[in-house]
């Protein structure tokens, strides 16, 4: 697996090159485009990561496999790994692409844990709050785990919430073993 500052570094220079070229949407679908091919092609995502095709070989089958649906930029970015052997982070730049331009647009993802499915109220009211805490626009990535046996777990990039029960009940368990 590859580690996620190299995944950051890439993704982040193929956004910059894509808002100085005002193209950020359609890298965005590019990519998705390009993931969604790799899922679908057991033989296209072979020759994409065999180490033994060579870089100018697996230029020029993405161009055929692409063509004028992606854009220039998009596909001089697949050379580019390529190039530099680091095919494998194309399957993660689409996730961190998308994180860098929502962040640009105001936008971030919040992950939150309940022990039972959110009614739409519930989400509506939690949706409020975080937009009001980060002062961003907030979408809701939702999983319900019973285990955290009530309350809510929320997680903004590295920042944790933690206002379930069982995070109470752990924290409870410490302060006594302590």
């Amino acid at each position: 697996m590859i580690e996620r500052r190299v995944v950051r570094r890439y993704a982040s220079a193929l956004y910059n090159a894509a808002a100085q070229a005002d193209v950020v949407d359609r890298i965005e679908s590019d990519l998705g485009l390009v993931e969604y091919a790799l899922e679908m092609s057991g033989e296209f995502k072979k020759a994409l990561f065999s180490p033994l095709i060579p870089a100018d070989t697996k230029r020029q089958i993405t161009a055929e496999v692409f063509g004028d649906r992606i854009h220039k930029i998009t596909l001089a970015y697949l050379d580019l790994l390529f190039r530099k052997r680091r095919e494998e982070v194309v399957l993660e730049t689409e996730e961190e692409y998308i994180r860098l331009a929502n962040a640009a647009r105001g936008i971030v993802t919040a992950q939150v844990v309940t022990a039972v499915k959110m009614t739409d109220q519930e989400e509506t009211r939690i949706k409020q709050k975080l937009a009001e805490l980060t002062g961003k626009q907030v979408r809701l990535q939702k999983v319900a785990i019973p285990e955290i046996i009530g309350g809510v777990l929320v997680r903004i990039g590295d920042t944790v919430i933690d206002g379930s029960i069982r995070g109470r009940l752990d924290l409870l368990k410490e302060k006594l073993a302590g």
